[in-house]
């Protein structure tokens, strides 16, 4: 492996990985051998995420095999749990869990792009969050968890963000917004003080919504202070998580960012974040 690509792949974290079991897809590999590719690359880490199901259980178990790497549970809040269900936060908090996604498969907004519906909504029609989510927001403060925003739309996003930051919480994703929402969009999320989410997955050939250098450009844009990469990685068609960590920082030096830059999207702002 290149050494350069070698020095930073050590002690990077994915924030988003997604293994079997899983009722809703087909997956690569399971949660035990996408652990053990994530411990031989010598990752520091990786947050499992199911739209199905907790996967705090399931962390614990991966952590208790390979000492040293650091699996993250975490939630989503689709119906399969109880939708916007604060106590599930709640437990999912006590057993470990790092991560609160809100919905994602059930999003109303993400539903509706595909011609699905109706699904979940945080906000009434006023545009106010709906009370449950002061619960929720409650419970991620309380635990010192991430919020990450999930398939909502991008003013139901903003809307939370805003309402995060009044609450004092301070680790926050926005789930991929590319694509989605407009950069003005996108600035505003950074302002309230969330991590701006990129997927190598958005740049792969089954989804190719971007190009490498497309995707770079966002990022500079932006500023790598306040993005991250991720792989999203899990799909049947696509390789082992952590070695599509590698392949996305390949591809970013590969496109002219330089080192420090990588290092900061896939190493520093991600292990700011779980740490």
């Amino acid at each position: 492996m290149n050494p350069q690509i070698e020095e930073i792949l050590k002690g990077s974290f994915d924030l988003h990985v997604h293994a079997s079991p899983d009722a809703g897809a087909e997956r690569r590999l399971d949660a035990l051998e996408t652990a053990r590719y994530a411990y031989e690359a010598e990752l520091a880490g990786f947050v499992l995420k199911s739209h199905e199901y907790p996967t705090a259980p399931l962390a614990y178990v991966l952590n208790q095999m390979y000492p040293g790497l650091n699996v993250a549970g975490a939630i989503a809040l689709n119906r399969s749990v109880g939708g916007l269900n604060p106590d599930a936060v709640e437990v999912s908090a006590k057993l470990g869990a790092r991560v609160v996604w809100m919905p994602t498969f059930d999003a109303h907004a993400w539903m509706a792009r595909s011609g699905g519906g109706p699904g979940i909504t945080i906000t009434h029609d006023d545009g106010s969050l709906k009370p449950e989510i002061g619960d929720i927001l409650d419970v991620i403060k309380q635990h010192d968890l991430i919020l990450a925003t999930g398939h909502v739309s991008p003013i139901e996003t903003i809307t939370l963000l805003r309402e995060a930051k009044n609450k004092g919480i301070t680790r926050m994703i926005a789930t991929h917004p590319g694509g989605i929402a407009t950069m003005d969009e996108h600035r505003e999320m950074a302002s309230l003080g969330a991590y701006l989410e990129h997927t190598f997955l958005s740049v792969m050939p089954d989804k190719a919504r971007l190009t490498v250098p497309e995707l770079v450009a966002t990022l500079r844009e932006l500023g790598t202070e306040r993005c991250i990469v991720t792989t999203d990685f899990g799909q049947w068609m696509n390789p082992p998580a952590a070695e599509g960590m590698r392949m996305a920082i390949a591809a970013l030096l590969g496109a002219g960012m330089e080192p420090s830059e990588v290092s900061t999207l896939v190493k520093v702002n991600p292990n700011g974040l779980i740490s």
